[in-house]
Parts: C-alpha cells; structure tokens; sequence
C-alpha cells in the first residue's frame, strides 16, 4: 500500500508510478497487487498491479526527486475504485494469502456494482 497526498497524487495517477521515501517497494515484485492510500482525505484507492520490479529512481525526476524508491504500476479496473473504510488496516504494507484474497473480492464486488 503506497501514500499519497494533494499534491502528489496527479503525478501518481500520470505516470503510473507509485513512490516513497522509504526504501520498502524494492521488495515489490512485477505482479504484485498495489492500492493507494490518500491520507489527507483518509481514502484507498484501488486497484492496480506493479508492473515492475521495485527499484530506485526508475523516474528520476518523478516528484521532484523526493520518493526514490519507485515501482511503475498498471491499473487492473475499468476506474479507480474507492474501497471502503477498513478494507484494509491502517498499518498494512503487504497483503498475503487470505487477506489479499479478501481485499480483491471487494474490490470485484464494486466493480461490478454490489455494494460492500
């Protein structure tokens, strides 16, 4: 789960790329799920998948250089999907197994119009 703001999320939607300041998604492989969390209106937003390996400066300038640790990522929906509050904990970095099967359930759920 990436973060973002007011004025970082544009550059994530434009580019298809998610960052952090914390060296973490080099450890997120190509395939890997990926959700955004907009923390300044507390909203997670779903659904896409790396469509990289996590790396370092795979967009140097991205952010104006302040979120080095990148993965580029493709959006798996029609659009980006609003997940409900508490689909996942608010500590949550890495979803596995039961969890991640969990979360993709509710986000089907949505797109396809079932409320949650």
């Amino acid at each position: 789960m990436f973060q973002c703001s007011g004025n970082t999320y544009m550059e994530c939607i434009e580019k298809s790329l998610f960052g952090s300041n914390d060296p973490w998604p080099m450890q997120v492989k190509k395939g890997d799920w990926c959700l955004l969390l907009h923390y300044e209106y507390d909203t997670l937003l779903a659904l896409w998948q790396a469509a990289s390996d996590g790396g370092k400066r795979l967009v140097p300038k991205a952010w104006a250089g302040k979120f080095p640790f990148q993965v580029r990522v493709a959006l798996q929906t029609a659009s980006i999907i609003e997940l409900p509050r508490g689909t996942v904990g608010p500590n949550e970095r890495v979803l596995e197994g039961t969890r991640a099967e969990q979360v993709l359930q509710v986000v089907q759920g949505i797109s396809q119009g079932h409320k949650h």
